[in-house]
């Protein structure tokens, strides 16, 4: 009864602590459509990838997956309502390195820049400040894409690299 009675907290204690270890998500593209909040359109674009969805200087990426809400709106200029929209781009998790160091080269530029925006056990995600709400940054703009970014976190990881992003 003893041992048990010892046994039990360390099982216990050995369970929580392996929930809190943070591991690579395995998620597929479909699913990063599942997961958006009520409201949100997406589309997943893996043939004919238009240039304006992809960070300057990027390479091609294997799809890119456009979110889009049309029930919600922020001001973005005076008279100009615009809806909350964000373009992620999916490289294989293989090209990652090299993904990182190009983010870092191309920190001089001021617009369209690629930043990180997570990963999973087969992706690595980059977006650009100019594919998140059309480069808002409002606090309007900001909280009609809380939910969204939310739901994603839970589909991916999100590393810390010392690199700008969102």
């Amino acid at each position: 009864m003893k041992t048990i009675q010892i046994l039990l907290p360390v099982i216990f204690m050995l369970m929580i602590i392996s929930s809190c270890e943070k591991s690579e998500k395995h998620a597929t593209l479909e699913d990063f459509c599942n997961v958006k909040p009520s409201g949100w359109e997406c589309e997943i674009v893996e043939n004919n990838l238009s240039l304006n969805d992809i960070p300057r200087n990027a390479d091609i990426p294997i799809a890119i997956i456009k979110f889009t809400n049309p029930n919600r709106e922020f001001i973005m200029f005076p008279d100009s309502k615009i809806s909350p929209s964000l373009t992620i781009d999916f490289y294989p998790i293989n090209k990652k390195q090299a993904l990182l160091n190009f983010i870092k080269s191309q920190q001089m530029f001021s617009w369209c820049i690629p930043i990180y925006y997570g990963e999973t056990e087969d992706y690595f995600i980059i977006t650009s400040p100019c594919f998140i709400n059309n480069g808002s940054f409002t606090e309007e703009a900001d909280s009609c894409m809380e939910d969204l970014h939310e739901a994603l976190k839970g589909i991916m990881t999100i590393k810390d690299y010392n690199l700008p992003g969102y």
